[in-house]
């Protein structure tokens, strides 16, 4: 049976003060508290740490994903499987990032996120298996 090999990966320490951040974002993050939307301008910028670490984390997964997906682009069909939980993994980012508050992404993430869709279009005309578990059983389908 195959296995996948984990690779950890270390980000790089993003840790905030307001001498870091411009007066655009502190503007921005005394209108959010204003609003009530968040309680201080430390959570503020507490919540921007996280989302700087959420970018970094979604850069590198959607990067490695999209690997992924170019090797599938010779194919003449998808097979999806429930053993890589990129896609979720993916998923749960962005919706953790959506959850926040005015923010701006980096360019270099909207970039891999360019990227992706663009992968994810031309691989939407394709036929799509969808296999439940392991390798032993994708041989079973004769692919």
């Amino acid at each position: 049976m195959m296995t996948e090999r984990r690779i950890k990966v270390d980000f790089p320490n993003i840790d905030l003060t307001p001498d870091d951040i411009s007066g655009y974002y502190l503007d921005a993050g005394a209108d959010i508290v204003q609003s009530g939307e968040v309680a201080d301008v430390d959570e503020f910028i507490k919540n921007l740490e996280e989302y700087n670490k959420l970018q970094y984390r979604l850069m590198d997964k959607t990067d490695r994903l999209c690997e992924s997906m170019e090797h599938m682009l010779d194919n003449e069909f998808v097979i999806v499987n429930d053993l890589n939980p990129i896609f979720e993994e993916v998923d749960q980012i962005t919706e953790r990032m959506e959850d926040m508050k005015y923010f701006i992404p980096r360019d270099e993430v909207l970039e891999v996120l360019e990227k992706y869709l663009s992968l994810h279009q031309r691989l939407f005309d394709k036929p799509v298996f969808y296999v439940e578990s392991g390798w032993d059983v994708i041989q079973d389908y004769g692919l």
